[in-house]
C-alpha cells in the first residue's frame, strides 16, 4: 500500500479577475479554454506555421494520440480514471487515509490505491465531499485539509470532524501552505495572508495581511530559509519571515505557474515554458528557455531519477535530470485538454496527473 509523504502542494488556479491577465504573454488568456485556445493550430499540426514570428500564439508540436509507455524513461502508466471529476482537477495531495484530488466541479474526492492481479495500482473512489464553491487549491497538514475556493474561503476540513472556514481573501485562493504552524494563503486578490489556528475552538484567525509590492494576482507559494516566495503574475516577491516586508523583486517580470524546493535552492516555472533556479537569498544560478512543450502549469520533483517533472498546457510531460538540471524529454499524457495539477507522493517513482477535462492518471517510473 501507498504510504504518504509529509505534506501535499498546494494547485494551480484559473479564472476571471479584475487585473489578473497584466503580463500575461499573447495567447495566455486567464479563464481561458483548452490548450487549443492558446496553440498555433497550423503549427500544431504540421510543424509549420505561415505567419512565422508574426504569429501571436504559441508554437507547440502536438501528438495525435496519448502515450501509455516512455521507454526511454522507464515510464508508465499504472491506469486512468476518466471523468474522476466533472471539472478540472486543480489540486492533489496524500495522507494516510488515501489520495485526495479537488476540483473546479465543487467536489473533493479521496481515492484507495490497490494493486491488481497484474501488480497494477488502480484507484477506487472512496469518499466524496461537496464544497461551496470551485476549488483552486488545495494543501494537506497536521490532520487538516485545506481548499481554496472561488469566493476567497478557505474550507478546512480536521480529521476529528472539527471543519472550519478562513475568510477574508475577496477572490479565489489560488495557494496554500504553511511554515510552523502558520498556515499562508494567497490570492487573485493580490493579498497574502497568514493564519494561526485557536487550540481552543479549533478555527484559525488571521494575523497578517500582505499586500504591499506584491507580484500581482498570487498563483503561487512557497518559504525557504527566511523567507516567503510569492509568485505572481508579474514575477516573484521574497517577503522576509522577520519583518513580513518584502525586501527583493526578482526578475522576469512575467507570470509565475509553480515553485519546487531542490537542495536548498527554488526552482521556478514561469507560463511561457522557462525555468529559473534561484538560491535561498534571490541570486539566479541557472536558467532553462522555453521548453518545446510550451506553457507549465505545474511542476514536481520525482524521487525516482531524481527529475524534474513539468506539467504543461498541451497536455504533454517534460522531463529534467537532477541536479545536473538538464532537458531529457517529454511525453503526451492527454490529448486536447491541458494538465492542471501534478503530484509526486515521494516514493516509488510514482507520480500523478489531473486533467483539465477531469481525468485522473497514476504513472510510475520504474528504476533497475
Amino acid at each position: 500500500m501507498l504510504k504518504p509523504r509529509q505534506a501535499g502542494r498546494g494547485g494551480r488556479g484559473k479564472g476571471r479577475g479584475k487585473g489578473d491577465n497584466l503580463y500575461r504573454p499573447p495567447g495566455l488568456r486567464e479563464g481561458g479554454g483548452g490548450a487549443s485556445d492558446r496553440v498555433c493550430h497550423n503549427f500544431q499540426r504540421t510543424g509549420d506555421c505561415p505567419r512565422g514570428s508574426r504569429c501571436n500564439f504559441l508554437h507547440v508540436r502536438v501528438q495525435a494520440d496519448a502515450t501509455e509507455k516512455v521507454d526511454e524513461e522507464g515510464i508508465a502508466r499504472h491506469c486512468e480514471v476518466v471523468k474522476a471529476h466533472s471539472g478540472a482537477i486543480v489540486a492533489m495531495a496524500m495522507t494516510e487515509q488515501g489520495i485526495y484530488t479537488a476540483s473546479q466541479d465543487k467536489t473533493l474526492k479521496r481515492w484507495k490505491p490497490q494493486k491488481d492481479a497484474n501488480g497494477r495500482y488502480q484507484l477506487t473512489s472512496d469518499l466524496e465531499v461537496p464544497l461551496e464553491e470551485s476549488c483552486f487549491s488545495m494543501y494537506c497538514a497536521g490532520g487538516w485539509i485545506f481548499c481554496g475556493l472561488w469566493n476567497g474561503t478557505v474550507k478546512a476540513f480536521s480529521q476529528d470532524g472539527a471543519n472550519t472556514v478562513l475568510r477574508g481573501h475577496t477572490k479565489r485562493v489560488t495557494a496554500v501552505t504553511q511554515h510552523q504552524g502558520v498556515m499562508i494563503t494567497g490570492s487573485a486578490d493580490r493579498d497574502v495572508r497568514l493564519w494561526q489556528m485557536d487550540a481552543g475552538t479549533k478555527t484559525f484567525n488571521c494575523t497578517h495581511t500582505l499586500n504591499e509590492s506584491m507580484p500581482g494576482a498570487i498563483s503561487a507559494l512557497h518559504v525557504l530559509g527566511d523567507n516567503i516566495w510569492i509568485g505572481g503574475m508579474s514575477g516573484i516577491a521574497m517577503c522576509s519571515l522577520t519583518t513580513l516586508k518584502v525586501t527583493k523583486l526578482l526578475p522576469p517580470v512575467k507570470p509565475v505557474s509553480s515553485f519546487l524546493e531542490f537542495q536548498g535552492h527554488v526552482v521556478a516555472a514561469y507560463s511561457d515554458g522557462s525555468l529559473r533556479v534561484f538560491d535561498a537569498e534571490g541570486g539566479m544560478k541557472s536558467e532553462m528557455q522555453a521548453l518545446a512543450a510550451g506553457p507549465i502549469l505545474k511542476i514536481a520533483g520525482l524521487d525516482s531519477g531524481p527529475r524534474l517533472l513539468c506539467a504543461h498546457s498541451c497536455g504533454q510531460v517534460s522531463t529534467i535530470l537532477l541536479p545536473n538540471f538538464e532537458f531529457k524529454l517529454q511525453f503526451q499524457a492527454f490529448v486536447d485538454t491541458s494538465i492542471e495539477s501534478l503530484y509526486c507522493p515521494g516514493q516509488e517513482g510514482l507520480f500523478l496527473l489531473g486533467s483539465k477535462t477531469g481525468n485522473l492518471h497514476l504513472w510510475q517510473r520504474f528504476t533497475p
